[in-house]
């Protein structure tokens, strides 16, 4: 066996990020990854900025090694065409609002009938039951419902979204588990399952430490800056962000990196909750030394007494410094007419590691492939064409 998934056929009816993410982790580890995709249009992240030879930058990333084929399935003869995928799969993942697959058809005990080994996983904004089931699901949203976005923000001024995908990302991660869960439980039981991830519950796991106080304790509780936590300060040529939390006595241990008396002798800052509440003081103090030497200098002086500090890169910086680039999580892929950049394969295994095979796929690029595989003809595949069943 070359790969962990090898031999594992998955029905991709995701698109965007959430869905496309955990269907990606599966590909890159040998899943045979078939991604249904509207005749024309295909999966809505293809139309988001930025483009590169004509193609979505946002599309490709999370569509390596997938094979596409263009159906409409509000044709019967193109749901037919999935039925039939059905019967020779293994996982059917979609990220569709809860009732849409049953509007096509596709529920999960008409899933089940046609096939009890499948496992049918769903990703949906806020799961499968509750008074929000309907509701569209959505990063920034699902961010301002699980209390994630409120605590963005500084006293008195309008909280901000994260920049970043970590409601959908993290939720195609808890896709991806439950998906591998579920085929493992199959060799023990013969049969499939439904599988059942939501964009809220991700944004609350997230915060499982803040999640606990809250429900725990009386009264609001905030987040509040800990300098030794998540000090960030600026430098003479950048920034930095200084964590001591994993040493004894670490305000002792900046004091003398810094090259001030020990603060940890002042009663304003004699433990974290003291810290915390005279927080605006102690980095007052800090920054006014920080600021004036370079970042590394910083770096290696407060590594030295076991100190975390790390510069604050711009992405760009990021995925350019020399740890990115040794474990080849930025890789070139191409094929005959086109050549990228994009992220590499975060999950690492020692004897049968993944590998970025296929180049994202044009819509219906295998729609021939795939279909000639079922037993259709030539002359059938060329009918449906005519017909605009598939591209």
């Amino acid at each position: 066996m070359k790969f962990a998934l090898e031999g594992i056929r998955i029905i991709d009816l995701t698109q965007v990020i959430m869905g496309p993410s955990s269907t990606a982790q599966l590909a890159d580890h040998g899943a045979e990854v078939i991604k249904i995709e509207r005749p024309k249009f295909g999966d809505l992240s293809r139309q988001f900025a930025p483009f590169k030879d004509g193609e979505s930058l946002s599309y490709q990333v999370f569509n390596r090694n997938k094979k596409s084929i263009a159906i409409d399935l509000k044709n019967p003869d193109g749901l037919k065409i999935l039925f039939n995928l059905i019967k020779v799969s293994d996982v059917i993942v979609n990220n569709f609002r809860p009732g849409v697959m049953d509007s096509l058809g596709l529920s999960y005990e008409s899933v089940r009938k046609i096939n009890k080994r499948i496992i049918y996983a769903c990703g949906s904004g806020f799961g499968l039951s509750g008074p929000l089931e309907k509701k569209m699901g959505h990063e920034s949203v699902a961010q301002a419902l699980g209390g994630l976005l409120e605590k963005n923000s500084s006293e008195g001024e309008l909280p901000f979204r994260i920049p970043a995908s970590v409601a959908d990302t993290s939720t195609g991660h808890l896709l991806t588990i439950g998906i591998l869960l579920a085929l493992n439980a199959r060799h023990m039981t013969n049969l499939g399952q439904m599988v059942d991830v939501s964009l809220l519950d991700s944004v609350l796991w997230m915060q499982g430490w803040e999640v606990s106080a809250v429900a725990n304790a009386s009264g609001k509780t905030r987040h509040t800056s800990n300098p030794l936590d998540s000090g960030v300060y600026k430098t003479s040529d950048g920034m930095v962000i200084i964590t001591g939390l994993f040493r004894s006595e670490p305000l002792k241990a900046i004091s003398e990196v810094i090259e001030v008396e020990d603060l940890s002798n002042n009663e304003k800052f004699k433990d974290f909750e003291s810290m915390s509440l005279n927080a605006s003081e102690l980095i007052s103090i800090i920054q006014t030394k920080i600021k004036k030497r370079p970042s590394q200098y910083w770096v290696d002086e407060f590594e030295k007494v076991d100190i975390i500090c790390a510069k604050i890169l711009s992405l760009e910086e990021a995925i350019n410094q020399p740890q990115v680039l040794t474990n080849d999580m930025l890789v070139k892929i191409e094929n005959n007419t086109n050549k990228i950049k994009m992220l590499g394969i975060p999950t690492r295994l020692s004897e049968t590691p993944g590998e970025i095979r296929l180049f994202p796929p044009s819509i219906g690029e295998h729609t021939d492939e795939i279909l000639t595989d079922l037993g259709l003809s030539d002359e059938e595949i060329k009918d449906f064409r005519k017909k605009k069943i598939i591209e």
